[in-house]
């Protein structure tokens, strides 16, 4: 599962890309986020008369729906170590969830939003149910399929 991780800088005073790279950096250094991830720094287009690397988003794929919690964990993690912790947006095939605390209900509900429809067919629980509590039905799948067309 391949999702895309962005910062918005503005709230702490850095420049996006700044505190995106510190982000990649506490990413790289989570024990947890480095056994069970691959991140990467997607670098942006160059304009004409920027100097150094530009970075548009965190790439990070992901096994499973609890690898993911860990990667959820560890941005809330490091917003929370910030002065003036700036939005963390997590986006996956069209859906963009935005990472505010690290308690288990919202690392929940961010994971099985964000696993919702996953092709390998991977639960965002682990219990056999979708992140509503019902049991994982095509009726079910065809809403969370057209929530996401609307997002997009």
């Amino acid at each position: 599962m391949q999702v895309d991780i962005a910062v918005d800088a503005q709230a702490d005073g850095e420049s996006d890309d700044r505190s995106l790279t510190s982000l990649y950096r506490w990413l790289g250094r989570d024990p947890e986020v480095v056994r069970h991830a691959q991140v990467s720094l997607v670098p942006r287009q160059a304009q004409p008369g920027d100097m150094g690397d530009a970075f548009e988003v965190i790439n990070a794929v992901v096994a499973n729906a609890i690898a993911l919690g860990g990667l959820v964990v560890a941005c809330a993690t490091w917003r929370g170590s910030r002065s003036a912790a700036p939005p963390v947006r997590i986006e996956r095939d069209g859906v963009t969830i935005t990472v505010e605390d690290g308690s288990p209900e919202s690392v929940h509900r961010i994971v099985a939003a964000l696993a919702r429809g996953d092709q390998d067919g991977d639960e965002a629980d682990g219990d056999g149910r979708d992140g509503d509590g019902q049991d994982g039905d095509e009726e079910a799948g065809d809403e969370g399929a057209g929530r996401d067309r609307q997002r997009s």
